[in-house]
């Protein structure tokens, strides 16, 4: 049990770590690059408010900023540079008109067509006119008016030319060259991964070091709760029997008949079947539980329980319905899977629930092969049970509040010391509810 909480514990504090220092690592990447392509947006932006290049290459003079962009209001302050800079989406100083001499890009005219009508490749030294073609095919056939095509930002525009000839139906498309910015971009993406994931493997170690330490005071509480029910089990098992012992002589004296003595011998019982259960599960938590794993024929094992538990079911009107394939075999230890058929069963006739006729529902058994699983299965009809009461069905004295009654005398131990004997031979125990009425167990062991 220890050993599971700290691997959960370890489990759910990397998890976490991982979630926090990826949402920090995507945000901050998508900021960088939307700030990327903010800045790209706005150079384009730029150079087609200058009108582009077309052919004649653009001069100072016709360098204006756009129409939209306000004098700075220090622009004629004295002694101060003129801010004239375009501001990004967080509001830092990012572009200036000084932006049009150092960009590389290039320009291409295409008719609605999709024919490319001439292409400008002075600004970029990586591209010749053919390759400015393909690239502004490739862009005539996205959608969109911006985009990315290899490591160039492109946008499109209509009618930007204004010169002779110009029609209102050519498509100037502009095409920056981001590759250096990307470069850096993916650079800067490799490095905060790299960092993160080795801060979170040093984070790991310092967990898995950690862990032991912040575990410890519930595994010291844990061993002290398992050292007290050894021995307290053993302390009250000698009272009980001296008691148990001197009713008997008591009834051979005055008779067995005498209603305070039966409720004696009754109570004694029930005192003694808790004390040893509570002895089993203690071995069981300290791996003292000694099993013998041979193969032995589970289907014999099984229908010999169904039988031994045949009078004690008619008792209580109950009938039980045995489905049981011949012939199966199972490694493990024959006295405990004899013990869990038979808490399986003695569960299910406790809290069968009657019908309104005072009838009730057989109460179904099945062992089956399935690929390389053994499934050992009881079915009864019952109170309806949430989903929520399911997941503590196998706690220790745990009790669903119908079934809190005097009548069923049980103590909420048999399910857990059903759950120890499954995962003592690897495998593992589930209850479900196949209807709003009916409860299942359902114990599943590979065929090794």
């Amino acid at each position: 049990m220890i050993r599971r909480l700290r691997t959960k514990f370890i489990i759910l504090s990397t998890i976490s770590l991982l979630l926090l220092l990826g949402i920090i690592v995507i945000s901050s990447n998508l900021l960088t690059y939307r700030d990327l392509v903010f800045n790209a947006d706005r150079v384009l932006d730029m150079i087609a408010g200058n009108g582009g290049p077309h052919k004649p290459e653009p001069s100072l003079e016709n360098m204006a900023p756009p129409e939209n962009m306000e004098p700075p209001e220090n622009m004629d302050a004295p002694g101060k540079a003129a801010d004239t800079g375009y501001r990004g989406i967080i509001g830092q100083k990012l572009l200036s008109p000084e932006i049009l001499y150092e960009a590389r890009f290039f320009v291409a005219e295409l008719s609605m067509e999709g024919e490319v009508l001439w292409v400008d490749t002075e600004r970029i030294a990586m591209v010749d006119d053919e390759e400015a073609c393909e690239y502004a095919r490739q862009a005539q056939r996205k959608k969109g008016d911006r985009g990315f095509i290899g490591d160039f930002r492109y946008a499109k525009f209509s009618d930007l030319s204004g010169g002779e000839g110009s029609a209102q139906n050519e498509i100037r498309v502009i095409f920056l060259d981001c590759g250096r910015k990307l470069f850096t971009f993916r650079n800067a993406l490799f490095i905060n991964c790299l960092i993160s994931f080795l801060g979170l493997l040093a984070i790991f170690m310092v967990i898995v070091f950690l862990s032991k330490k912040i575990v410890r005071p519930v595994s010291e509480s844990y061993e002290k709760q398992k050292q007290f029910i050894s021995v307290a089990g053993h302390e009250i098992r000698t009272p009980v029997t001296i008691i148990d012992a001197d009713a008997e002589i008591l009834a051979m004296e005055i008779g067995d008949e005498n209603e305070w003595l039966q409720d004696i011998c009754k109570q004694t019982k029930r005192m003694t079947a808790l004390t040893n259960d509570l002895l089993t599960l203690s071995r069981m938590d300290e791996n003292r539980q000694q099993f013998t794993m041979i193969d032995f024929p589970i289907s014999d094992v099984v229908s010999e329980t169904v039988q031994s538990f045949q009078s004690l079911a008619h008792s209580r009107q109950r009938n039980i319905r045995a489905e049981i394939a011949p012939m199966l075999s199972c490694c493990g230890d024959e006295n405990s899977i004899r013990q869990l058929a038979g808490i399986l069963l003695d569960n299910a006739i406790k809290y069968t629930k009657e019908n309104e006729d005072g009838s009730c529902n057989d109460i179904l058994l099945k062992l089956e092969k399935k690929s390389h699983n053994l499934y050992l299965s009881v079915t009864n009809r019952s109170e309806p049970v949430s989903e929520e009461q399911l997941k503590h069905f196998f706690d220790r004295f745990y009790r669903t509040e119908q079934s809190r009654n005097s009548e069923t005398g049980g103590y909420g131990l048999g399910l857990s010391i059903a759950r120890s004997i499954v995962e003592m031979h690897k495998g593992r125990i589930a209850a479900s509810a196949p209807t709003p009425e009916t409860v299942q167990i359902t114990a599943v062991f590979p065929v090794r």
